[in-house]
């Protein structure tokens, strides 16, 4: 949220006014003020990034290059800790799960970011954007020529309105992971994805077989 008091600590600084027309007018924030605006939301990464993690991903060029270095670690490291042992007597199918999820989960990430990047037609968008201006001139006349005024004035509204939402909806389908107010709150995702994975490496189940040793 751009009135997050936990932003300010980061030196982000939004006027609310300005925010509010923007939303208003459908303008999106510039390049500079999305960069602050992620500066000032960091993502939690369970057991930090060490220094040559980080200038590894600094030497990446793209944000596709990143992940599929991030994707290749974590399979390295499952395959590492496969051969080491440290999975234990856990059969290799099971094992197998594991790059499986991780290489699903480059797979939708690609496909959110070709949702992103690939532009719908432009024939279409020019043509829809065109019958769109086009009808807020005709539908008027025709109304006005075929009922009486208030009522051909409150039809015309409804009509209009309506193929400028659908227009306007498809604008944002278009583009889903970028403008605001209706970008996703990925911190928030990373956030519970992070709680899921440290509530489940907190212990084991309590009614489970074993007795565990040692003090209670």
């Amino acid at each position: 949220s751009e009135n997050d008091p936990d932003m300010k600590q980061y030196g982000y600084h939004s006027n609310g006014f300005i925010t509010t027309l923007k939303y208003m007018f459908d303008i999106s924030r510039t390049k500079d003020e999305r960069q602050k605006y992620n500066a000032a939301r960091p993502f939690p990464v369970i057991g930090g990034v060490s220094d040559r993690e980080a200038l590894l991903l600094q030497r990446a060029r793209g944000a596709s290059a990143k992940t599929a270095l991030v994707f290749m670690w974590l399979n390295e490291f499952v395959i590492r800790e496969q051969l080491h042992g440290s999975f234990g007597c856990v059969a290799p199918p099971i094992v197998s799960r594991l790059p499986q999820y991780l290489s699903d989960g480059h797979l939708w990430y690609n496909a959110a970011r070709k949702m992103s990047y690939i532009p719908f037609p432009f024939p279409h968008t020019q043509m829809a954007t065109l019958f769109v201006n086009a009808s807020m001139f005709l539908m008027p006349t025709m109304m006005l020529s075929k009922a009486d005024v208030w009522f051909g004035f409150v039809l015309n509204f409804l009509c209009v309105l309506l193929f400028a939402g659908l227009n306007e909806l498809s604008k944002e389908l278009e583009y889903p992971f970028r403008g605001m107010p209706n970008d996703l709150p990925l911190n928030l995702f990373q956030a519970q994805f992070n709680e899921a994975i440290v509530t489940m490496f907190g212990g084991f189940h309590p009614d489970a077989w074993w007795e565990a040793k040692g003090d209670a």
